[in-house]
């Protein structure tokens, strides 16, 4: 096992991760500029203008208060899961680099995953060993997830009612597809982990010998053994702590869900408070697995066929990006600014800056 120096030394000095991540922003960033353009290009007019002109001020600071309830309640949550995993309470400080870097990382790299090992490493500069922090990070992703699920049963029937269009079919499809075969793989390591190690055996073993990818395949599934484990565990012996986390989940999401209700009374627009809320927990379930960095495009259209119906067409494209900008690309930003200082990325700025100035 590396020893928490190792990790720093990873972390603070790989050439290849700082390279990895200057790649992804580039891409990430054309992938923004790319879908704003589209969007305000194919839906704008003059009456989009005119309308964001006289936008009511009023609902500004409502915005981004919200967004700062939320990043305070998510802390939250990441503290009262470090407290049920090792009994002690960690910094808010470092719960809202465990957000901004992450949502940062998730963003410059394919299905929002590269975000884990700087939290991981955040959370251990907390006070919290390694195997602890990564446990968290599960944890929190699995009880948001759970938080998703206990939605379900009001959205499916509302989206049947209000939703039959070629978009929506295909949206809804592809989520339940990615979700049936994530769940049917869990459900084979789990409970027929001989089928699947002789399966992965048969796939990755070249000429009877064992390849890099069976080994990272092992490893893989012997840390979903033993978070299995942990979950059960926890929610055996840590009933309370569960339920007031699944509570905080709930909970914490409404905030950054209502930011679209906001925006919308803001340009003058009157929508159900509880449609905008399923919209968007069902959009966000649909794009936990979408494959360009941090979702971009893909999710900024869909919100445009989820709202099309009870939104101008002038302003779902300005709607879209006013949305997505400030939950998302403002979180980013800062997140960005934040890596950078924990990893000391400074010479990678002055290395490209040389690079514009002496091409």
């Amino acid at each position: 096992m590396r020893s928490k120096k190792t990790h720093q030394s990873y972390f603070k000095k790989s050439k290849l991760s700082r390279t990895s991540i200057v790649k992804g922003l580039k891409v990430f960033i054309a992938f923004s500029v790319i879908t704003y353009t589209a969007l305000l290009v194919f839906t704008a007019t003059k009456n989009t203008w005119y309308v964001f002109k006289e936008t009511d001020a009023f609902y500004i600071p409502l915005i981004f208060g919200l967004l700062s309830l939320y990043i305070v309640f998510e802390s939250f949550r990441i503290r009262l899961i470090a407290r049920a995993l090792s009994g002690k309470w960690i910094p808010f400080g470092r719960c809202s680099q465990v957000i901004f870097c992450g949502a940062f990382l998730s963003a410059v790299t394919p299905f929002q995953a590269g975000g884990a090992p700087l939290q991981a490493y955040v959370l251990n500069r907390a006070g919290l060993e390694w195997g602890t922090a990564l446990l968290l990070l599960l944890f929190r992703g699995l009880f948001y997830l759970i938080g998703l699920l206990l939605f379900l049963p009001f959205i499916l029937p509302f989206f049947r009612i209000q939703y039959s269009g070629r978009s929506m079919q295909i949206l809804s499809r592809y989520s339940v597809f990615t979700y049936l075969f994530l769940f049917g793989i869990l459900f084979l390591v789990l409970y027929m982990p001989r089928f699947f190690k002789k399966f992965i055996y048969s796939m990755t073993f070249r000429k009877g010998k064992t390849t890099g990818a069976t080994r990272i395949m092992f490893r893989v599934l012997n840390e979903i053994k033993m978070s299995r484990e942990n979950l059960l565990d926890f929610m055996r012996n840590k009933k309370l702590y569960a339920l007031a986390i699944i509570i905080t989940t709930v909970i914490v999401y409404i905030p950054n869900y209502s930011i679209v209700y906001m925006i919308l009374k803001g340009l003058g627009i009157d929508a159900s408070y509880a449609e905008t809320i399923f919209r968007q927990v069902f959009l966000l379930f649909a794009a936990f697995f979408f494959p360009t960095p941090g979702a971009e495009g893909i999710i900024e259209g869909g919100f445009s066929v989820l709202f099309y119906s009870s939104v101008p067409r002038y302003l779902i494209g300005m709607l879209t990006v006013l949305w997505r900008f400030i939950t998302y690309h403002l979180v980013v930003i800062i997140g960005g600014i934040l890596t950078l200082k924990i990893l000391n990325f400074t010479d990678v700025i002055k290395e490209n800056v040389e690079k514009l100035k002496y091409p």
